[in-house]
């Protein structure tokens, strides 16, 4: 097993990418089909870090007649929107791809909830999918965040037993601290590089 302070575990939405806010307008877009209005706040409360069948099941009371193949169709539109804005201008910015490559002296993991094929693409525009050591996408766990079975599944492909894990919602953190990780919380993608020097500097 290597050292834990050698192996750093990133969350992709909101903490390398700043897809959150194409998160809520997609979502926004979606619930609106429906008659319900989704603002920033309430997303932020119950949409950060969770899959999207948890989000489906917090709105399905105030869904008429809730169909889940109807469900399943529009929220692959959804997800392609977000891709396809992805795409045209990359959530992530030029510097945090920049420091996420200085960091090649680490074991670097990503756990996210997302699906593999909605974060590739916009790893390879950012030319940083190839940094990672090992990655966990949302359906490759058997339980989704906040159950720590995503970090468990992380720490296996690593070869570690913990590491430093940088998330930004509180199921996230939950489910990093929960499989032993240090969970270190990222306000924004913007203060992702001085969020992790802090962390490195304090990991002693």
């Amino acid at each position: 097993m290597v050292d834990q302070c050698e192996a750093l575990v990133f969350d992709f939405d909101g903490v390398i990418a700043d897809t959150e806010p194409l998160h809520w307008e997609s979502w926004a877009v979606l619930l609106s089909s429906y008659g319900i209005e989704l603002g920033w706040d309430e997303y932020c409360r119950i949409g950060q870090g969770v899959s999207d069948m948890e989000i489906f099941e917090y709105f399905r009371a105030r869904i008429p007649n809730p169909d889940l193949n109807r469900f399943v169709l529009k929220n692959r539109e959804r997800k392609r929107m977000v891709v396809e804005r992805s795409l045209q201008e990359c959530p992530i910015a030029a510097e945090t791809a920049q420091f996420m490559r200085s960091l090649d002296g680490y074991l670097l993991g990503l756990v996210t909830s997302s699906e593999r094929a909605d974060v590739e693409p916009i790893l390879r525009a950012a030319q940083i999918q190839g940094i990672f050591d090992g990655m966990v996408f949302g359906g490759e766990a058997s339980s989704p965040k906040p159950s720590p079975t995503p970090y468990f599944l992380i720490a296996e492909r690593l070869g570690v037993k913990a590491g430093i894990a940088f998330e930004d919602s509180q199921p996230g953190l939950e489910s990093a601290r929960a499989a032993g990780f240090r969970a270190v919380k990222v306000d924004r993608p913007s203060e992702l590089s001085k969020t992790v020097r802090l962390a490195l500097a304090q990991k002693f």
